[in-house]
């Protein structure tokens, strides 16, 4: 770690021997060795709590029943060429940050989108199932839970709105895979906005490296302090890499842990900037505000009195400049509340008052199952005489669920596998599996062969 920090400090060292105090050559290694020592102290800090986050699309999307969906992964499994080793389609690889203690993970939504299986590896190698919290898309913040055996190391959180254009940022995460790389460069900017996404929020810009698999790490300042958390890169240039800022994150981290996503007011408008033309044109010249160039049919909006042509100039008694500024200020709203604005409509000033709706996008994830489990943290289902003809099996029982936390799930057993054997007794149903079950004692160690996408295979745990 000490030496990839120091490889990134060749341009801290032109700018130090220039400026260092003294007239002496020995001056110059001090500085340049207290800089470094700063930037490794700082690295040391902070890569205990990020993360590697890897996610497997194993089955289409959709609904039905886990034995319809092992026949769907029949025919993936002819994708071999796009599969992991597990037979699941490999969706996305990022990074992560560990914000509590107890297994609280901020990550990018996009990282996790639509994964079927969430596996979160630590610092030590470590790795655990993770499921998801909350997720918003237009922010493209997600939160994850693992269940950790013991507490884990958290970021130390910055202020991003204290970031100023220049200083040194350092971005950590896992591009392509190689996991805690560290790069090396600055603050290029601050509050991006034109970057042709729909979010309302601003950036940082960066010239630290952020490659594929750097989504969702951090962005550090020089104390190990987390200031953001990369989330895209410039393919077509090199240096341009954008971050979500910290202070951003944990405001949508905070509403995700309690309902598990973010509800925006919706007021139903097209709105432009006012131009100093158009304010001319409308006979207001000189005023600032917004331009309301169309109203969505029975939209809030509408039923509210606002009308095209009309001139914002003020939102919940704050003055309205920008476009940015007034969709932060109605998507930061409460749907349902009612919002009062002063207009200009034909010169004259008027006050309307609005009753916001929700803004359409990401529906709550469902809350994460509680699936009663036995003693080994499975739940079970039979398999019909049709399925056990069609896999040339002898039968057994199909795993619908696992607990992360059983010993099944740490012996390797998965949901959809198929368990056709017990200590080398055959189980033939629901009720010999819980035979079986009930005669093992605890502590001992049970042999399970089962059958995975057209393979047997045996595994081992202890049972508890």
């Amino acid at each position: 770690m000490r030496g990839t920090v120091a490889a990134f400090l060749a341009f801290g060292l032109l700018l130090l021997g220039g400026c260092s105090r003294g007239s002496g050559p020995a001056s110059v290694p001090a500085d340049v060795a207290s800089v470094q020592q700063a930037f490794v102290k700082a690295v040391e800090r902070a890569v205990p709590a990020v993360v590697n986050i890897r996610t497997v699309t194993a089955l289409p999307r959709g609904s039905g029943s886990s034995r319809q969906r092992r026949d769907r992964q029949r025919i993936q499994d002819y994708l071999t060429d796009m599969t992991d080793e597990n037979g699941g389609m490999e969706n996305s690889l990022g990074s992560g940050v560990i914000v509590a203690d107890d297994g609280l993970i901020v990550t990018n939504e996009h990282v996790i989108r639509d994964a079927d299986e969430i596996i979160v590896r630590l610092w030590n190698r470590s790795e655990y199932p993770a499921r998801v919290v909350g997720a918003d898309a237009r922010t493209d913040v997600a939160l994850l839970r693992i269940q950790p055996s013991g507490k884990l190391p958290v970021a130390v959180l910055g202020d991003s709105g204290r970031l100023k254009v220049g200083e040194w940022a350092i971005a950590v995460g896992n591009p392509f895979g190689l996991e805690s790389t560290v790069t090396l460069g600055v603050i290029s900017a601050t509050g991006r906005t034109d970057l042709g996404v729909e979010s309302t929020d601003d950036f940082i810009q960066t010239d630290a490296s952020i490659n594929p698999g750097n989504s969702g790490g951090p962005l550090l300042n020089t104390r190990g302090e987390v200031v953001g958390i990369n989330t895209a890169m410039v393919s077509a240039g090199q240096g341009i890499g954008f971050a979500i800022p910290i202070n951003t994150v944990m405001a949508v981290e905070q509403e995700l842990a309690r309902s598990g996503s973010i509800r925006r007011g919706w007021l139903g408008v097209g709105i432009q900037a006012l131009t100093p033309e158009l304010a001319e044109s409308f006979g207001v010249k000189g005023e600032k505000g917004i331009l309301v160039n169309g109203v969505s049919p029975h939209g809030p909006a509408e039923k509210g009195g606002l009308r095209g042509g009309d001139i914002i100039t003020s939102f919940r008694g704050k003055p309205v400049s920008g476009l940015k500024e007034f969709q932060k200020q109605v998507a930061s709203a409460s749907p349902g509340s009612t919002v009062s604005m002063e207009i200009l409509r034909g010169g004259k000033r008027a006050r309307v008052e609005v009753t916001l709706a929700e803004m359409e996008g990401q529906a709550a994830r469902p809350p994460y199952r509680k699936t009663p489990v036995d003693a080994w943290g499975l739940a079970v289902e039979g398999v019909s005489p049709r399925a056990v003809r069609d896999l040339g099996i002898e039968g057994g029982v199909e795993v619908s669920y696992v607990d992360a936390a059983g010993p099944a799930w740490e012996g390797g057993i998965r949901e959809g596998d198929i368990l056709l054997r017990i200590n080398r007794e055959p189980v033939g149903s629901v009720e010999t599996y819980r035979r079986a079950l009930a005669g093992l004692p605890k502590g001992q160690m049970a042999s399970v062969l089962l059958w995975r996408e057209g393979t047997r295979m045996y595994v081992a745990f202890r049972a508890r």
